[in-house]
């Protein structure tokens, strides 16, 4: 579909998840249903000396394969699954919604870490790392994926894997939107589907914030591998609101599960985070709740609601949590939009796992700390904007590096290197100017 095309408005929209649509425009968008498709477009391009860029349809808070001119790639229909249950491995295209990755699965009593929110497509989530359910048990979802069949920049099909273009698989593992490429199917490593999972809710009120993260700092080191937690300086999701009397103030949430093989194994992991010292002055004390994957999908379409304007960006630190989020109170009592919200996650000290497949993703440190500015109208945008930006300029003394999938890329220049290791970019670039000498794909946005 090129620019002059009338339906070409709603189709440039429909490319973008977030509500702040950028006005940026390709000259031409292509949705593709085959791998004949694919090299066609990518031929096509080259003659036309078009540069490309590729969306599968996860939220890309900034829009990342809208570009300025050149051919957009949209892979939204390219969305199957088939699973070896013997080898345990699966192989999926990249449009595959979490969710329906989960489902399919499942028949079949197998997981993978997909995506916490259930309408991110597979194909941006693998590339940015993969931040995904069971981390703890599975890993970095990145880390599970065997091999990639891809369309390189002179319309070949081609195979990455540990024997074959081994560098293309490497920078497939996290290194981001540049890839030089279209990814048509990753052959992904799988798990046996736990057969419990549960989880806990205590909702408390915003004061107790001292009370609470020096003693879950402490504590997360010595849980199971099994369990992951979250906190939310956030409105509840609205079951619990009405819990609440039903009044919209944010309240910290802290957000606990575990994943095993019997009811007696996850509430045995989870018992240590019913120790809080202030539990008494709990709002909302739920325990050992079973849930499915369904449910949690669902608390998550809710703590991230579509329709909505974002502005996104998550941090790793090292600092001592506790004054971070004292001052992310202070900071979310002046957003503009209540629904703006803080997410953060505790972790042990976190080492990249060298038993792991060499991989393009190699950031993290213990605090992961999210801030998602959220707000309806297109004339509240300047001062939520702003907001945000102030936000995450009062963290930069204590930042160590920034989550690729949930970065503004265009904030800064060196932002996606600063989602790496030192050195990780640089290998990343020398990959691009081999496989594709002439610059066919775009490279990360708005990146030196």
């Amino acid at each position: 579909m090129w620019r002059t095309d009338p339906d070409y408005e709603a189709t440039r929209r429909r490319m973008v998840w977030n509500e702040r649509i950028p006005n940026r425009f390709p000259d031409v968008i292509v949705s593709v249903t085959s791998d004949a498709d694919v090299v066609d477009a990518v031929k096509l391009a080259r003659s036309r000396g078009l540069r490309i860029a590729v969306r599968a349809g996860g939220h890309s808070w900034i829009g990342t394969s809208l570009r300025d001119g050149g051919m957009l790639i949209d892979l939204s229909r390219l969305n199957g699954v088939t699973v070896d249950v013997a080898a345990r491995t699966a192989v999926a295209q990249p449009a595959i919604k979490n969710t329906e990755l989960v489902a399919a699965l499942a028949q079949h009593e197998l997981a993978f870490p997909a995506g916490h929110c259930p309408t991110v497509a597979i194909g941006g989530y693998l590339l940015a790392g993969g931040q995904g359910w069971n981390q703890g048990g599975w890993g970095i979802a990145c880390s599970n994926v065997l091999a990639i069949d891809l369309v390189n920049a002179d319309g070949e099909l081609i195979t990455a894997d540990a024997q074959h273009n081994s560098d293309l698989l490497w920078a497939a593992r996290g290194g981001g939107p540049g890839f030089p490429g279209v990814i048509l199917r990753y052959h992904l490593r799988l798990y046996p589907a736990p057969k419990v999972i549960m989880q806990c809710l205590y909702v408390y009120p915003l004061e107790l914030i001292e009370g609470i993260v020096p003693w879950l700092a402490e504590l997360v080191p010595s849980l199971p591998s099994s369990v992951e937690q979250l906190l939310l300086l956030a409105l509840p999701p609205p079951r619990v609101a009405r819990q609440l009397g039903g009044r919209p103030q944010r309240y910290l949430t802290l957000w606990p599960l575990a994943y095993g093989d019997s009811a007696a194994e996850t509430a045995a992991a989870l018992a240590a985070l019913d120790t809080c010292p202030v539990l008494d002055q709990a709002l909302v004390r739920q325990v050992n709740t079973p849930v499915s994957f369904d449910d949690l999908f669902a608390i998550e379409a809710a703590v991230f609601p579509e329709g909505h304007r974002y502005d996104v960006g998550i941090i790793w630190s090292d600092a001592d949590p506790t004054p971070v989020l004292s001052g992310l109170r202070d900071r979310l009592a002046q957003a503009p939009s209540l629904k703006s919200e803080i997410l953060v996650a505790v972790t042990p000290p976190p080492t990249i796992d060298p038993s792991a497949p060499e991989m393009a993703y190699s950031m993290a440190a213990p605090l992961y700390v999210g801030c998602y500015s959220v707000w309806d109208n297109a004339a509240e945008d300047e001062a939520n904007e702003r907001w945000h930006r102030e936000t995450l300029k009062s963290l930069e003394p204590i930042t160590r590096g920034h989550y690729m999938g949930e970065t503004d890329l265009l904030a800064s220049p060196t932002r996606a290197a600063e989602s790496l290791a030192p050195g990780v970019w640089e290998r990343l670039q020398t990959i691009r100017r081999r496989y594709d000498p002439q610059g066919l794909f775009y490279g990360h946005i708005g990146q030196a």
